[in-house]
């Protein structure tokens, strides 16, 4: 099938998940590209010019060039991915600490629904499949007079890439994994109806489900910070500010994502993936 068959296909499944999502009185633009350099930056560059009024905007693509995650950290994308990023627009200067590890939580329960049973979270902002990497989360803002955009970025595999271990896709599930707009119509609602009630109650309606969902939850951990280790201890839950809590010789510590990794003590660093 040619190229620009499955552009045409993929733009009518857009304008159907769209249809969808206004059916449950969750508007949301819904927008194809073939590709772009990165989902989050394409937003990012379209809600700071004014484009598409203060509603929320999903951009999805087949391919992107540029595709980067925290620390600067690139996204391999090996064309068996959903790239996909959400702009949605807050209140001016509103307060969203935490985002990130409730978009965890929508993206891990949304996984499950659809069969991935294992999907787990690492602190804070990847989704673990049978203890590798499956997908990853990164949030962004734009501040405009209007809105406080939080531009929320999901790569996530599809399949599993070639040569990288710590990876894996959906398809660890079975022969027959979901494709992106099979998780498309199950993520997208639970963002949209997610996010309303984040940007009135903040991260805790979600602080349990994501202890729950905690791949390294009494673990011994070490967080890295440009490679070097800052502390070492037993991995608890997060608080209401998606701090990850540590217990440490010297007592709990609260441990902001900032620009820190966080690795099980003893392994290596191993590869990561970004985000779009």
């Amino acid at each position: 099938m040619r190229s620009d068959t499955f552009h045409s296909i993929d733009a009518q499944k857009a304008q159907t998940l769209e249809g969808q999502l206004a059916a449950q009185n969750l508007a949301c633009s819904v927008r194809w590209m073939e590709q772009t350099t990165s989902t989050n930056a394409d937003l990012l560059q379209r809600v700071r010019a004014g484009g598409g009024a203060l509603s929320p905007q999903l951009l999805v693509v087949g391919h992107q060039t540029a595709g980067r995650g925290r620390q600067a950290r690139v996204w391999q994308d090996a064309g068996n991915s959903l790239l996909t990023s959400l702009a949605w627009p807050f209140a001016p200067g509103a307060a969203i600490a935490g985002l990130s590890v409730a978009v965890g939580v929508w993206l891990t329960q949304s996984l499950r629904g659809l069969g991935s049973r294992e999907a787990r979270l690492k602190w804070p902002n990847d989704v673990l499949l049978h203890g590798r990497k499956v997908a990853g989360v990164l949030v962004e803002l734009a501040d405009t007079p209007q809105a406080r955009w939080a531009v929320i970025g999901i790569g996530l595999n599809l399949r599993t890439p070639p040569d990288m271990p710590h990876a894996t896709g959906l398809d660890a599930i079975g022969s027959n994994p979901p494709d992106r707009w099979e998780v498309l119509h199950k993520l997208a609602p639970a963002l949209l109806a997610g996010l309303p009630i984040f940007a009135q109650s903040g991260l805790a309606p979600w602080i349990d489900a994501w202890n729950h969902l905690h791949a390294w939850t009494g673990q011994a951990v070490a967080v890295l910070d440009q490679g070097e280790t800052r502390h070492t201890g037993i991995a608890l839950g997060v608080d209401d500010s998606g701090c990850l809590l540590l217990e440490t010789p010297q007592g709990l510590r609260r441990v902001s994502s900032g620009d820190v990794s966080l690795r099980l003590a003893g392994a290596g660093a191993g590869a990561s993936l970004g985000s779009p």
